[in-house]
């Protein structure tokens, strides 16, 4: 018999968070060369609502997320959806904030909203999801939404008006170093109370979508130009060849007098 999913969004365990974050920073170091974001960082106010939501690129997402959060919303406690059944399997996540919602069910989707409102009843709080529901890639034309997201924002829009849904697009890409840049840019946000005259579910879709949609055309363009400098670091990772290589480089670079340098190239 599956384990009834609860309404009530997880308790955060700030013990385990402090852990996790630490841990995390130390994977992804080792992972990438850079974790990176661009575009304008929206100003968004302390008691709005807030919910997050990116493409599907990698199994990496809700790591970086993770990261993002909390560089950019320390104040915020961090909730995002997770399929049920993953969940039981990996239940470290629901003291994360991570919290369990039946996938392709009616009343997995209810449920979810029912969780999202219970969020939202406690103050510094956000939402992160990836609404594609499945693995896209970056490049693929319009794929659609779960419909959890418009939902969600429907809602919100009747009974806080003053939330702010974000737009992050992500992805990885290989520059000039042996390890790759996670790369994130941030879309125009959609504010509610600016945004909900007469729309429908699938009129916020849509919304949601094109806002999407153009925070990924926008790091597309950067990400193919191998623009660095549109990118602000938020954590440094590693860099250099690796292996006995490495050794031999800074050994030359000291017997030359030549300044030593990990990276192969000037980005980042």
């Amino acid at each position: 018999m599956s384990k009834r999913v609860s309404d009530a969004p997880p308790r955060v365990s700030a013990f385990w968070l402090r852990w996790f974050r630490w841990y995390l920073r130390r994977y992804l170091r080792k992972s990438f060369h850079a974790v990176a974001v661009g575009g304008p960082e929206p100003a968004i106010p302390r008691d709005a609502p807030l919910v997050v939501y990116l493409n599907h690129a990698s199994w990496w997402d809700p790591l970086v997320a993770m990261h993002l959060a909390e560089r950019i919303t320390p104040a915020r406690t961090l909730y995002a959806p997770f399929d049920a059944a993953a969940l039981a399997r990996y239940p470290i996540f629901e003291k994360l904030g991570f919290f369990g919602v039946e996938q392709q069910t009616r009343r997995g989707a209810a449920q979810f909203l029912r969780t999202a409102r219970s969020v939202f009843a406690t103050p510094d709080t956000s939402i992160w999801m990836t609404p594609e529901g499945r693995f896209v890639d970056p490049r693929e034309e319009a794929p659609a939404f779960q419909p959890g997201l418009a939902h969600l924002v429907a809602d919100l829009a009747e009974r806080a008006p003053d939330a702010v849904v974000l737009p992050l697009a992500i992805e990885y890409v290989f520059w000039e170093e042996r390890l790759p840049e996670a790369l994130v840019w941030f879309g125009e946000p959609v504010r509610l109370r600016e945004s909900r005259g007469g729309l429908d579910k699938a009129g916020w879709d849509d919304l949601l979508r094109a806002r999407l949609r153009a925070a990924q055309g926008e790091l597309a363009a950067r990400s193919i130009a191998r623009d660095a400098s549109a990118f602000r670091v938020v954590l440094g990772g590693t860099a250099g060849v690796g292996g006995a290589y490495e050794p031999a480089r800074w050994l030359h670079a000291k017997l030359t007098g030549q300044a030593y340098r990990a990276a192969h190239s000037e980005k980042f």
